[in-house]
């Protein structure tokens, strides 16, 4: 079994519109079978199962969808450990619990993995069985040639032998 050291996890409901950018992202990566990458849906309004599911991940993205003040679309990428970025960040999360917030808590509880981003795709329609939004369906690609990109980058420089593909 190869070993996986990234870990993208999509957060959101794909049956509410652009809220589920997040799950679209991590069905196309999980069909796509990347390398040493593991995809995950989190379809919870219970955000601190975070902190239970990136447990043992070098690398974690975490992909959502997210209202700010930009157009619909943008794309807003965050490094977790960045206190002023996580704090300058105007965005709102679409969930119960506040993303950023679970993130604050796992600083506090020093849960976090050692790397860990977030990628929020500003969106237009939450409304139940609308789908995607064009722009963030576009945003959506972008952001997973972005991840695809990470994860060649770290298949090709991480000394994990078993990570590469016999390809």
């Amino acid at each position: 079994m190869s070993r996986k050291i990234m870990l993208v996890i999509g957060i959101g409901n794909e049956l509410c519109g652009d809220d589920g950018v997040g799950p679209w992202i991590v069905k196309h990566i999980a069909a796509a079978h990347w390398p040493g990458v593991s995809a995950v849906e989190l379809g919870s309004s219970d955000l601190t199962l975070l902190l239970d599911i990136w447990q043992d991940f070098s690398f974690v993205y975490l992909v959502d969808a997210v209202l700010a003040a930009y157009p619909v679309g943008t794309i807003i990428r965050v490094n977790c450990y960045n206190q002023d970025q996580i704090t300058d960040v105007n965005m709102i999360s679409t969930h119960h619990c506040n993303l950023l917030e679970v993130i604050k808590l796992a600083r506090m509880l020093e849960m976090l993995p050692p790397r860990l981003f977030l990628y929020g795709i500003v969106g237009r329609s939450f409304q139940i069985g609308s789908g995607l939004s064009p722009e963030v369906e576009g945003a959506a690609r972008t952001v997973a040639t972005r991840l695809w990109r990470v994860a060649k980058h770290l298949e090709r420089t991480l000394p994990y032998p078993n990570l590469r593909s016999n390809a």
